[in-house]
């Protein structure tokens, strides 16, 4: 397999390490009808938006030339496979997961460029800035995360065609990565910060309160 997929396989399982990590603890963290007992919730979850963001923020820009090559394959592959494992419905997920993901990026990005170096509160207000950017891009982060396993189906099912055909397969790729727009990606990364305490409810890792 590509090593783009094998990268993208490896990102899926840390996105689940970190969702696996957080069921590990919440659970602690709250009472019996299910709400948190003190700060240490937040600041937990602060973290695992943190770690799923990080997880996601490359395919910001790699995302579209995984995505385009599997939609022009689909037509290629055994229709029950297709519709067994809702290819097709994954596959337009993933492109509303990037567009929201973008979305956000680019309103924390504005945010940070608004920033005045040196002033006494710019650490602040940037702490504050990331941890709003993760905790609202943490519904797609995990969109993504769910749904982007798709892709290494898509091209694992693939790898036994004609090949021709998955020649065609993985140039469409390529041109998908060299006709992206460099406005369509992240223009900067992320500085790191360490999160604020927040006091604000916290939904469960499948966007439950809160969100």
């Amino acid at each position: 397999m590509d090593e783009s997929f094998i990268r993208l396989a490896a990102s899926i399982e840390a996105g689940e390490r970190v969702l696996a990590d957080w069921d590990a603890v919440s659970d602690g963290l709250c009472d019996a009808e299910g709400w948190p007992l003190d700060d240490r919730y937040g600041l937990r979850q602060q973290q695992r938006d943190a770690d799923m963001w990080a997880q996601f923020t490359p395919y910001l820009t790699e995302g579209t030339a995984l995505i385009v090559p599997a939609e022009e394959v689909l037509p290629l592959l055994d229709e029950g496979q297709r519709l067994q494992r809702h290819w097709d419905y994954r596959v337009r997920t993933l492109w509303k997961a990037l567009a929201g993901g973008q979305r956000v990026h680019d309103e924390w990005l504005t945010a940070e460029n608004a920033l005045v170096p040196g002033h006494p509160r710019t650490g602040e207000v940037r702490a504050r800035a990331l941890i709003e950017r993760n905790a609202e891009g943490w519904h797609y982060a995990l969109t993504w995360n769910e749904n982007a396993g798709a892709l290494v189906e898509i091209a694992r099912a693939a790898e036994p065609l004609a090949g021709p055909v998955l020649q065609t397969f993985r140039s469409l790729r390529a041109g998908a990565a060299l006709a992206r727009s460099p406005q369509t990606g992240p223009s900067a990364s992320a500085p790191a910060s360490s999160p604020a305490p927040s006091t604000r409810a916290a939904p469960d890792r499948r966007g439950g309160r809160g969100r």
